[in-house]
């Protein structure tokens, strides 16, 4: 049975501009697929109207931010003429960025050759965020995790590079934690995490500090907002603070649990890289600890 049905181009048009997605199409035998069409919905979606938008590529709501893995999956499915799904970060005409699942199907001649190609958009920048949400915390301490740690280290360089200021790296190590998991059990063990965790969160707590846990015991913070002095202030109350707790642990030579502490500031440059910040930090820690550990050393 022929369950063909017609529909008036009317109705068409304006089922596809009632669309809550976007709706584009774009031309697949020109340079740079330029879009021939965008419905409201793309209009309400990025803020720029049909006008602003047709003739462009679609790259341009991009902005900037071009250099995104998902675009060799689009290239790779155009050249062989097939449909995708990928996520992009775009940009509204207002600067705002918001996360564009992009459905990408070719429309083809009688030759099989693409003549053009359709483009589906929707907004899922709430589920992006709930699902950031739930992978950049520790499950055990409640800071960041390490993941996100390395995010916002990235954000923070860059920040530095470009508005000249200074940043700080503190690598935070438990003194001999294996040996105090060996002997308390790890019920224990984590405890004391969550404790060490507790202090390091409470001391910084400035907007753009970040506090997370590397892994096992080990604990890191990066912050923009910190001179030299007033992070070594930070980081020997911070000593202090652990030691008060008075958690024993006789394998220590303070017989209870220490910290110590590695650290850099700095003013970044161009050469200045994330690998090189985190080594000055990490040799500043081991050097604490040949010290005899619960120790602060920053350079800066």
């Amino acid at each position: 049975m022929d369950r063909t049905v017609n529909i008036s181009q009317d109705l068409l048009t304006r089922a596809i501009n009632e669309s809550q997605d976007g709706i584009i199409i774009a031309d697949a035998q020109k340079q740079g697929f330029p879009l021939v069409y965008v419905n409201r919905g793309f209009e309400k979606l990025t803020g720029y109207t049909a006008d602003e938008a047709i003739g462009r590529s679609c790259h341009f709501l991009q902005g900037n931010d071009t250099d995104q893995p998902e675009e060799a999956e689009i290239n790779a499915a155009i050249a062989r003429s097939e449909a995708c799904v990928v996520t992009l970060r775009n940009y509204r005409k207002d600067g705002s960025m918001f996360w564009n699942e992009t459905s990408i199907s070719p429309m083809h001649n009688a030759e099989l050759a693409p003549t053009h190609f359709i483009g589906v958009q929707k907004d899922v920048s709430a589920r992006i965020l709930l699902e950031q949400q739930m992978t950049r915390i520790d499950p055990l301490v409640g800071i960041s995790n390490r993941h996100h740690f390395d995010q916002r280290f990235t954000d923070s360089l860059v920040f530095a590079r470009r508005a000249h200021s200074g940043m700080s790296v503190l690598i935070i190590e438990v003194d001999h934690f294996r040996q105090f998991n060996e002997r308390y059990g790890q019920p224990a063990g984590n405890e004391c995490l969550r404790s060490v965790s507790n202090c390091i969160s409470e001391l910084f707590v400035r907007t753009s500090d970040c506090t997370a846990r590397l892994g096992g015991g080990e604990f890191a913070v990066v912050s923009l907002s910190f001179g030299a002095g007033a992070l070594r202030q930070h980081a020997q109350k911070l000593c202090e603070q652990v030691r008060m707790f008075n958690i024993p642990h006789i394998d220590s030579p303070h017989g209870v649990v220490t910290i110590s502490v590695g650290g850099v500031h700095c003013m970044p440059n161009r050469e200045t890289t994330e690998e090189m910040l985190i080594g000055l930090a990490n040799s500043k820690l081991q050097a604490a600890k040949r010290n005899g550990c619960s120790q602060v050393l920053i350079t800066g």
